[in-house]
């Protein structure tokens, strides 16, 4: 039977791969760690006797250390480093918390670690992408067999439309304001719905080599602005363009190489994706 203790697991992502893991007959319990309340996170794990809560912040809380523990997933992080106002306590928050998440999982002997990394890690020097390298570091300083996911940009019905994703603004913006404002375009992404991150997660778990940085990610590169005619199609409203910066950033993962190394495929495309979400936050409200 699996046990898995896991930070993040309350997030956007973490609630898709906590209920794949819940399909899974061998999983017994699952652990979260959660800062806050638990009655203030929106989750559908509510009621669900094989999920527990462990409350504290990563940085200082006091681990288990009676529990047997077969999984450790960590991915507890704030992704958006631009709207932290102290940089070094950001940096220092997501190294010394995976430092002690492993260090507790080396005293334990847990036998299957996952980290969720990013693929800013391996594109760009931002304070939260040196803080991901250096976080994938300390599996092999601990001598610990850590799998790696590079977890690019991804798409789901609950992902926040405020965020770092440019796909999940669009849709806001256009739930909101009945338009879709794009400024520039020449960037480029791509988009992998949340239910195949969580399957292609399960499948580094289960069949991933330790220390190896699996890129997870949407197959299908799009440049911003076509990304923005696409949402203004489906949802029916008219785009703008706004003059403003305008990089032309390529941000996509080598996804191919993942899928051919660990059997998954992308099954959802980001047309459908687009509608899955709208159709969400029809129903639920924005």
């Amino acid at each position: 039977m699996s046990r898995y203790f896991i930070t993040g697991g309350t997030g956007f992502i973490g609630r898709a791969l906590v209920r794949k893991l819940l399909k899974r007959p061998d999983t017994e319990e699952i652990i979260l760690l959660t800062r806050g309340d638990i009655q203030s996170k929106p989750t559908v794990f509510d009621g669900l006797d094989r999920i527990k809560y462990w409350k504290g912040d990563i940085t200082e809380v006091p681990f288990p250390v009676n529990h047997k523990i077969t999984h450790l997933i960590h991915g507890a992080t704030d992704a958006n480093d631009l709207l932290q106002p102290d940089r070094h306590y950001y940096y220092y928050t997501i190294v010394e918390g995976t430092r002690r998440v492993l260090e507790w999982a080396g005293h334990l002997r847990v036998p299957n670690i996952l980290f969720l990394s990013s693929g800013v890690a391996a594109f760009r020097d931002t304070v939260y992408g040196r803080a991901k390298r250096q976080s994938e570091f300390l599996g092999e300083h601990y001598k610990l067999p850590m799998k790696i996911a590079r977890i690019f940009s991804v798409v789901g019905e609950e992902m926040p439309l405020n965020g770092q994703y440019a796909i999940g603004k669009f849709v806001g913006s256009a739930l909101k304001t009945g338009r879709v404002e794009v400024y520039g375009g020449k960037a480029v992404r791509s988009y992998l719905h949340v239910d195949d991150c969580a399957a292609w997660l399960e499948a580094i778990i289960d069949r991933g080599e330790p220390h190896v940085p699996y890129e997870v990610g949407g197959e299908d590169a799009i440049y911003i602005r076509d990304l923005a005619t696409l949402v203004g199609s489906l949802l029916d409203v008219p785009v703008v363009e706004i003059e403003g910066p305008d990089k032309s950033s390529i941000y996509v993962p080598r996804a191919l190489e993942t899928q051919i190394a660990l059997n998954v495929k992308q099954t959802v495309s980001t047309s459908e994706s687009i509608r899955r979400v709208q159709a969400y936050y029809a129903k639920n409200g924005y």
